[in-house]
């Protein structure tokens, strides 16, 4: 049976973050019937315009949150509790559920809040296997989630690549997307028929390119027209939550190129794509928070090769079991099954068994194409 989210709301960023992405697949899949939209932090949010969407911030009151809160069933938080100190505590005390859409860098294990959160959702098995690893394995649950694959219209792409792109989103000092590496690895290559493009969101600091290296800056009003041209995304990240660039890449049926570690590992199976990476892990941003959060930083030569690999040779096979997989993992009827699963085993009282079911490694029902279990 499939639940109706009309009484549920998300609380996370309206903007073109990672953040605001998720819930706003999150929003049109599951059709939930709020956004409790809470302030952006990097770039600019977009406007709220609509009477099922409302502002959250820290600073309202407990009688605010209830008013807020009134006439829900449940709350997904994304990646994050700590929009506000009394959020889950008010929830609770209203009969409220809380679900919480982990990203593994950012999960502050040792926060005693996490014990009023009612199920941690992990949408990758590196994320379920870190936070279960804190004690949490009776309502941490991986359920594949935050990709709309009616947003990314599939391409077929056929033959050798010539025009490679790599999409950063912001790029931070520490360069979790693998920019710099990108431009450093493409100027190894010693093809002259092969082309560059990378596109950021902002002005940052980057090596040098060459003559056949295009850099744009600024963001694309549609996610989607990112992948409208080229033949191979290269998109070596040092670390990722979700990772959109790889799965955005995937449902739009590109080849693409990454790390050889988790989570980007779990979405790539191509060995030819898969870079190696440094033995030694390095601090992220969020390790001053994070404890275990790190980054690995991928071998610039061995990137190279798997570039040159692309451009000599056929990517049709590639691009067609991309997009397989994709429709395979984020069927919109999938997740549906999922989420309304995971909500009729809250309300019946049965999230461990349900968490068991999903947590299975061998689970039909999470991988029918087999080609890629």
């Amino acid at each position: 049976m499939v639940v109706d989210f009309s009484q549920w709301a998300v609380l996370s960023h309206k903007d073109e973050t990672g953040l605001g992405r998720i819930a706003a697949d999150l929003r049109r899949v599951l059709k939930l019937g709020r956004h409790l939209v809470t302030p952006s932090e990097r770039i600019s949010g977009n406007p709220v315009l609509t009477a099922d969407e409302m502002v959250f911030h820290r600073e309202l009151s407990d009688a605010e949150l209830r008013a807020a809160f009134d006439g829900l069933r449940g709350i997904i938080l994304v990646e994050r509790f700590w929009w506000h100190n009394r959020l889950l505590a008010v929830a609770r005390e209203m009969g409220i559920f809380t679900v919480c859409a982990v990203n593994w860098e950012w999960f502050t294990a040792d926060d005693p809040q996490w014990k009023l959160v009612d199920v941690l959702v992990c949408p990758t098995y590196y994320g379920l296997n870190l936070v279960q690893q804190y004690g949490y394995k009776n309502n941490a649950v991986y359920i594949p989630y935050g990709l709309d694959l009616s947003r990314y219209q599939s391409r077929a792409v056929t033959g050798p690549a010539r025009l490679f792109v790599h999409n950063a989103g912001i790029v931070e000092s520490d360069d979790r997307k693998g920019t710099g590496d990108t431009i450093r690895a493409f100027k190894k290559t010693r093809r002259d028929d092969i082309r560059l493009l990378v596109r950021v969101q902002n002005e940052a600091k980057l090596p040098k390119p060459d003559s056949r290296i295009e850099i744009q800056i600024g963001a694309l009003a549609d996610p989607a027209d990112l992948y409208k041209i080229g033949d191979c995304a290269i998109q070596p990240s040092r670390m990722e939550g979700v990772g959109f660039m790889v799965l955005e890449a995937l449902a739009s049926g590109f080849p693409v190129v990454t790390t050889d570690y988790p989570p980007m590992n779990e979405y790539v199976r191509n060995p030819e794509m898969l870079v190696k990476t440094g033995w030694l892990k390095r601090k992220a941003f969020p390790t001053q928070w994070v404890k275990h959060a790190h980054l690995v930083l991928p071998d610039i030569a061995d990137l190279a090769r798997k570039i040159e690999w692309c451009a000599t040779h056929d990517l049709s096979k590639a691009s067609q079991e991309n997009r397989a997989w994709s429709e395979a993992r984020y069927s919109k009827k999938l997740q549906l099954m999922l989420w309304s699963g995971l909500v009729e085993a809250l309300e019946s009282g049965q999230l461990e068994s349900y968490v068991m079911k999903c947590n299975a490694s061998d689970n039909k029902i999470l991988y029918r194409d087999e080609n890629h279990t």
